[in-house]
């Protein structure tokens, strides 16, 4: 064997070694999560039933389930209060470990995995029972609505031709006020509004026909705790949980979506 192939061999040798030396030291991602002892879930805190403050803190839909799943896989949960549009500019950078409640998108699944789908829904469209003029969707051409353009209720309004409005506060507010036309959101939202706030003069003028499906989102190579993530929601559903806490927030069962 030629002195320079012997080299080349042995380089290659200390390359594997290294890897595999620095692969046994991080350990699988839910390893070096519970070597932590904590996940860390982004949340808006301003997204009621999902996401909100009330007397006692932060809470809603998604805290609980969040909670829920964390002690079924052994971790604290902690959430770190983020606006929307820097969560995944925030997870990319390892300031949390997931995002819950978004959406699963071809475009999103590029770059991130998802858990199984925690929540099936449809968006909705809502406006006041006065309004006359938008009927639909279709009708939504040179009106304001709330979104973001990275929200999957933003590219459903630009594609309407509709100009978006971001939410600060209360995004009720912005409907009863005029200063949007329409609010898109997902029926699950429309309920909790009906269950909360029966004086509200809105109505419901239009669903896409499309399910929406959310589920906590993960960077790419975390399997194994997208896994335990989907053995938690799986036992949550089975054992009752899950309907527990969804009969909390929306007054019944939505594990299979809710047709208005």
């Amino acid at each position: 064997m030629s002195r320079k192939l012997l080299s080349i061999l042995l380089c290659a040798g200390i390359v594997l070694t290294a890897c595999s030396s620095n692969k046994s030291q991080t350990g699988s991602s839910l390893e070096q999560l519970k070597k932590k002892g904590e996940i860390v879930v982004a949340t808006t805190g301003t997204y009621p039933p999902y996401s909100f403050h009330d007397a006692d803190g932060l809470t809603g839909f998604d805290i609980d389930i969040s909670n829920e799943v964390g002690k079924r896989i052994g971790l604290q949960v902690k959430f770190a209060e983020v606006e929307f549009a820097g969560m995944f500019s925030g997870l990319d950078g390892g300031r949390f470990d997931t995002i819950p409640q978004l959406s699963i998108t071809e475009e999103r699944k590029k770059k991130y995995d998802f858990s199984d789908p925690y929540q099936f829904s449809n968006l909705t469209l809502i406006v006041l029972e006065e309004n006359k003029d938008i009927n639909g969707f279709k009708d939504l051409k040179g009106k304001k609505t709330n979104g973001l353009a990275e929200s999957v209720q933003g590219a459903l309004a630009l594609k309407y031709g509709a100009t978006l409005v971001p939410e600060n506060g209360d995004s009720v507010e912005l409907l009863r006020s005029k200063r949007v036309d329409a609010l898109i959101y997902n029926n699950l939202y429309f309920l909790d509004l009906r269950k909360k706030r029966p004086d509200l003069k809105i109505k419901v003028v239009d669903q896409s026909s499309e399910i929406e499906t959310a589920a906590f989102l993960f960077g790419k190579g975390k399997e194994d705790t997208v896994q335990a993530v989907n053995q938690a929601l799986k036992a949550m559903h089975e054992d009752g949980t899950y309907a527990k806490i969804s009969t909390k927030y929306f007054g019944k069962d939505i594990s299979e979506g809710v047709k208005l």
